[in-house]
């Protein structure tokens, strides 16, 4: 399937026009501040949620991820599943957030010791092997 329409970008960085391409059934362009953008991106994500509701998560081990580097975040007690939250401002999507129960949680810690070292960019990576 083709796309029916493109997003650009104004050469201030300051809105964005969606533009309806030849083959989807309208016309015109509209143009969005960054909030509009904004409730954009999120109500399309909602409503992709919702069609995949039904749908077992698939896989995550293998796939292309791109990662944010610049961010801030948290993490925080969740009280739902009494496990954490690490929240997080996503460039593209806005404030996101993913809870862990206190298992996941416990993994997560595991995995980022393991991480802790393997890093060689410490002051004494010198003299670890590597």
């Amino acid at each position: 399937m083709s796309a029916r329409m493109q997003v650009g970008l104004s050469d201030d960085r300051r809105t964005a026009t969606l533009t309806f391409l030849e083959g989807s059934g309208l016309e015109g362009s509209i143009p969005l501040s960054l909030d509009q953008m904004t409730q954009l991106i999120s109500s399309l994500g909602a409503v992709r949620a919702a069609m995949v509701d039904h749908i077992p998560p698939p896989p995550i081990e293998g796939v292309p991820v791109v990662p944010v580097f610049r961010t801030n975040w948290a993490v925080q007690p969740e009280a739902l599943t009494e496990g954490s939250l690490i929240a997080f401002q996503h460039p593209a999507y806005g404030p996101v957030g993913l809870a862990l129960v206190p298992a996941d949680a416990r993994r997560v810690v595991q995995a980022l010791t393991r991480h802790q070292g393997m890093v060689h960019s410490s002051r004494d990576a010198a003299s670890k092997p590597s």
